[in-house]
């Protein structure tokens, strides 16, 4: 019986031992919070990013593509650099939640504070700071308008952005 109830235990534990392992190496960049070491998908914790198919509005009022901007500054910045990232947990999509660094550096911290992605509160409170100093910087989506990027994924399609 005990023999039984220690390898259910450990068995149990498995998911647990293999999500708290770090992933290191160089991504593919989806977006500006996805991304790909390996075979592993990986969503950046903490943080939420513009969809590439989002649309934002510059200071004149003119649309840009700020998701793919959003990626793009985070490939020019550490895209070919090796990763390391460590992982939370798993979400319901099957992606790796971690917090990664590159060189010691925060890439969650870098996307927030350069104004390429919002602190995700509801998960974290950890980049708050970081957001209100992009903010009043208008670094970034903060240049001008845009609508946050929980809100854009779940508009309706065919709901103009205006400007």
């Amino acid at each position: 019986m005990l023999k039984t109830l220690l390898t259910a235990g450990l068995l149990l534990s498995l998911p647990t031992l293999a999500v708290a392992a770090d992933i290191t190496g160089v991504p593919k960049i989806r977006d500006g919070d996805q991304l790909m070491i390996g075979s592993v998908k990986i969503r950046l914790g903490g943080i939420d990013a513009p969809s590439t198919d989002q649309l934002c509005l510059n200071t004149k009022g003119e649309r840009w593509t700020c998701g793919v901007a959003a990626r793009d500054e985070l490939i020019k910045h550490a895209g070919n650099k090796s990763w390391t990232c460590h992982a939370r947990t798993v979400d319901r999509r099957g992606r790796t939640i971690a917090r990664c660094e590159v060189d010691g550096e925060d890439i969650q911290k870098w996307m927030v504070s350069n104004g390429w992605a919002l602190a995700f509160t509801r998960i974290s409170r950890d980049y708050e700071p970081d957001e209100k100093e992009a903010r009043e910087a208008k670094a970034g989506m903060w240049q001008g308008a845009f609508i946050a990027p929980w809100d854009w994924r779940v508009r309706n399609k065919k709901t103009p952005v205006l400007g």
